[in-house]
């Protein structure tokens, strides 16, 4: 067997070289502290090694042609005899332990995702239970024993470079790699302490990483040359203070400026080796750009040092966070005079616009969109957690991205209690494994990583400053809903008589919706010119962010929402009205009221406590019983809380969270010994319902037409990226509902190429889906992750 096939048009030995050399692109991204002598030849080394079961006869017969290919898809598979041949030629080399089973898990798991270490390994609900000893028996066992028949070891090792014509395939090798796997890898894996088995996951995943993107490097990009030689786009600080220009010299503008200040200092005589820092500061005083000085003046610092600039990845938990912080790195840049593509930023969640320049051919764009080649990337909290936990193929591709990297993390209050200890270990090992710096931002920030670098060192200070608003508590009684929309009413045109900017903000799409329609039809018909808002999950996201561009104008209004609006969102109101939550998004809430501080001191942010008719708290029904009965301690016989006495009750309330909560010991266990938990998404935001989506066509008429096309494409990866490319559009004019048993989607929309199109009436850009509550189950939060 001469000329040994890797691809239809491509030699093995074509294939092999094409990833090497793309590797050593990848090198260039990346420090040389990273990029150390070790993982260079490690990651060559599985290069070499992790197609060596293509040199089989069923896969051979299979890739001359693969469209005509009608033999058992299974016998041509060619990881399972890659993963026996790297394992013979590791004990015929006498390697180190630990290598052996990294390099073992990278070559089996190269198209579908790292394995499962051997052992105990099932979770309901998880991805798979596919282990890394699943080779030794059963029909892959079998199969693997006729395609070592067919080898010809002298074609593998010329195409290879690897010398598989000295190991002896004909001794029991299937049994003799699973003993090598067990009594030589394994033993020296379990020796490791906790700690230590999460640094070797983290490695592991580096050089997956490294030879997942090298894989697929000059398959996907047009011109090699692109993608190997990197052109470094430098941010530059000062371009934050062009950005910002002088500004006026308001109170809140002063703190902000004395901010910036500190925190370009702190950076200066940072002495810790952690590599994680902290941003503890009230809402309003300029997060974004605090996080954009941190970066980019440690990025200056560490170019000198490394003579590489490292990437930046903004993670954020809302779409609508999301918009309006690329705006502001978008008008930094501008500041600066540059062009903006996506060689200097991209977003990466279910609504950008998959672009990435003019200049780059379009059939390369969705390889660089998707492995973040780019200098700073905005994402959601899913996207990053999936690359940095996720063991499939798809998102451990960018795992190599998250090394070297300035990760700032904003609102991380907004992360569950169940993953504390787990994104505690992994994003030390980061720091460590990865030499990346983290920073967590947040107005309360939680505990769960102890040993960080304030940027502010005397935060307290900052949170004594500010007088902006007082939380009022009407807690100690409960509420019926249908008396606070009375009291509303009566309160209604007092509001709009002072010209006031109102929101009130409720746990539950039903209760938002319902107080939406009693205050809609008691609406004075003098204050028409007045809007009121409605904003939930009921609505698209491309008129929940219309509306909050026009709240932002400034002008009165009155806004009912869920707490998709709370954290992050840069609104400024007069009063706002919250039904009880947890304390954290107390606070949240509480930071859109009196945002700038131009309105005076002491605004009200009221509490209340609401139920249904029926008595049942909504607040019940949307968060766990264990934060509200901490909160409810928390705030006693409280009935007035000032903005100043907020931190000292914040840092209480996570105290009592970590004594009282699952923080998630279990998960990190799962983590450090490669077994399968829960999939990453159920992790950050609980077991989802089954739901139903549709899409309100009208607000985009042209992208029925696009769909067609889109699924008339004939080359099935073409029309996978055609259809990807209108992701973003689908997603902004979609609405979910939770169906009660018996809801039937047809009696409302029709399907259209595998999605719900809603009928016409059943929409309002006003107040979203027009659906009577008797039909579907709408007692549910809103949040806008992605």
């Amino acid at each position: 067997m001469k000329g040994l096939l890797s691809h239809p048009n491509l030699r093995l030995s074509e294939h092999i070289a094409q990833v090497r050399l793309a590797m050593e692109g990848i090198w260039h991204w990346h420090s040389p502290a990273l990029m150390t002598a070790g993982i260079k030849a490690l990651s060559l080394k599985a290069a070499d090694m992790h197609d060596t079961g293509k040199g089989a006869l069923p896969f051979q017969e299979y890739i001359v042609d693969p469209e005509s290919y009608r033999g058992d898809r299974q016998e041509k598979a060619h990881s399972p005899l890659s993963l026996v041949l790297t394992l013979l030629l590791q004990e015929k080399d006498a390697a180190p332990a630990l290598e052996t089973l990294m390099l073992a898990a990278v070559v089996s798991g190269h198209h579908r995702g790292l394995p499962c270490l051997p052992g105990k390994n099932f979770c309901e609900g998880a991805y798979n239970s596919r282990t890394l000893d699943d080779f030794a028996g059963g029909r892959i066992a079998k199969i693997i024993t006729r395609q070592l028949a067919t080898l010809d070891t002298l074609s593998l090792t010329e195409e290879t470079g690897v010398d598989i014509k000295g190991l002896d395939l004909t001794n029991n090798p299937i049994r003799r790699a699973k003993k090598y796997l067990l009594q030589k890898s394994m033993p020296a894996f379990h020796a490791l302490s906790l700690e230590e088995q999460v640094m070797f996951r983290l490695r592991s995943q580096l050089l997956f990483s490294l030879l997942l993107e090298a894989d697929k490097a000059f398959l996907a990009v047009f011109d090699p040359q692109t993608y190997l030689n990197r052109k470094p786009r430098y941010w530059q600080v000062d371009w934050i203070e062009k950005k910002i220009g002088p500004g006026s010299n308001s109170p809140v503008n002063t703190l902000r400026k004395k901010a910036r200040g500190e925190v370009v200092k702190r950076i200066a005589v940072n002495s810790s080796n952690s590599g994680l820092y902290s941003l503890t500061a009230p809402t309003g005083i300029g997060k974004t750009l605090l996080a954009a000085t941190w970066a980019l003046t440690l990025r200056e610092k560490l170019e000198k040092i490394n003579k590489v600039p490292p990437k930046i990845i903004v993670v954020l938990p809302y779409l609508s966070i999301i918009d309006q912080t690329a705006e502001e790195y978008r008008a930094i840049l501008i500041a600066g005079g540059q062009e903006v593509d996506g060689a200097w930023f991209l977003t990466s969640h279910s609504l950008a616009d998959r672009r990435y320049a003019e200049w780059l051919e379009e059939k390369t764009e969705p390889f660089f969109i998707d492995t973040w080649r780019t200098e700073l990337v905005i994402t959601t909290y899913d996207q990053f957690l999936l690359s940095l936990l996720d063991p499939r193929v798809r998102y451990q591709m960018r795992f190599h991205n998250l090394c070297d990297a300035l990760i700032i993390m904003d609102e991380v209050q907004s992360l569950p209690c169940r993953m504390w200890q787990l994104l505690q270990a992994v994003l030390t090992g980061l720091a460590k494994v990865g030499h990346s710096r983290v920073l967590l931002m947040s107005a309360t920030l939680p505990s769960f990583v102890p040993a960080t670098f304030p940027l502010l060192e005397n935060y307290r200070d900052y949170f004594k400053e500010f007088s902006r608003y007082e939380l009022r508590l009407n807690v100690q009684e409960k509420t019926n809903i249908k008396d606070f929309c009375e009291l509303l009413n009566y309160r209604l045109e007092v509001w709009l008589q002072k010209g006031s900017r109102v929101l009130i903000t409720l746990n539950t799409r039903r209760s938002a919706r319902t107080i939406y329609d009693y205050l809609k039809e008691c609406w004075p018909q003098k204050f028409s010119d007045i809007p009121l808002f409605f904003i939930s999950a009921d609505v698209t996201p491309k008129d929940r962010l219309r509306k909050i561009t026009l709240i932002k104008e400034g002008k009165p209004c009155i806004v009912i929402s869920t707490q998709c609006i709370e954290a992050g969102v840069d609104i400024d109101l007069d009063l706002v009205i919250r039904d009880f939550s947890p304390w954290d998004s107390i606070v949240q809430i509480a930071g859109r009221c009196n945002r700038e501080g131009k309105s005076g001191k002491w605004l009200p942010v009221e509490i209340v406590d609401l139920t249904t008719e029926q008595g049942r708290r909504y607040c019940e029904m949307i968060y766990d019983e264990v934060s509200l009965a901490v909160t409810r301690k928390l705030l006693g016989s409280l009935t007035v809380i000032k903005e100043n006495e907020v931190l000292a009750l914040s840092d209480q309330y996570f105290a009592a969270l970590d004594k009282k909560k699952d923080t998630g010991l279990k998960h990190l266990k799962k983590f450090a010994r490669w077994q399968e938990d829960l999939p990453v998404r159920e992790l950050l935001r609980g077991k989802e319902r089954e739901k139903y989506t549709f899409l309100v066509m009208a607000q985009d008429p042209s992208l029925r037409e696009e769909m067609i096309a889109a699924n008339e494409v004939d080359d099935r990866w073409e029309r996978r990226e055609a259809w990807r490319k209108l992701a973003g559009r689908i997603a902004a004019i979609a609405v979910d509902i939770y169906a009660r048993p018996g809801f039937q989607p047809e009696e409302i929309a029709t399907e259209f190429l595998g999605h719900w199109i809603l009928k016409e009436g059943y929409y309002d850009s006003d107040c979203g889906l027009k659906i009577s509550s008797r039909e579907v189950q709408s007692e549910t939060s809103s949040t806008l992750v992605f």
